[in-house]
């Protein structure tokens, strides 16, 4: 019973799989081409001239602000942290008392690293002045 609806799970899979190909295919648009260079005329970086060894006579590409560099940053060990929790949730019924000390030492090690990144204001997200004061204000997550 289950081998069989697994196998028919498989085959709609795999159909659901070629028709959003084939509408991908069909609804895409082609890249106009230029007849003497061969390359798309849609992608501007491509035809920009590589300068390498000196300074370009204008900005390539728009800069990316560093606070939503150091977020994503941050992040990233999190993220795995939290996803490292899954393996408990589904077990947790058949590991014990000692998953459940050990998770919660997990939890901990993970709150303490939150509590010293809010700490160390690694989070800052913008400055905010305003209008009747000189002063700045950083506004911190």
């Amino acid at each position: 019973m289950f081998q069989d609806i697994f196998n028919w799970f498989l085959i709609l899979i795999g159909i659901v799989g070629i028709v959003l190909l084939a509408i991908n295919f069909l609804l895409v648009e082609s890249p106009k081409m230029d007849e003497n260079i061969g390359n798309s005329l849609d992608y501007l970086e491509k035809s920009n001239p590589f300068e390498c060894g000196f300074d370009s006579f204008r900005q390539s590409t728009n800069p990316v602000p560093i606070p939503f560099i150091l977020i994503a940053l941050l992040f990233l060990p999190f993220d795995l942290e939290v996803s490292s929790m899954l393996p408990y949730i589904v077990s947790s019924y058949s590991i014990g008392l000692y998953g459940l000390i050990f998770f919660i030492i997990f939890l901990l090690i993970l709150v303490v690293g939150f509590a010293f990144e809010l700490n160390c204001k690694a989070i800052a997200l913008f400055k905010f002045v305003p209008k009747t004061s000189n002063k700045s204000m950083t506004v911190y997550l």
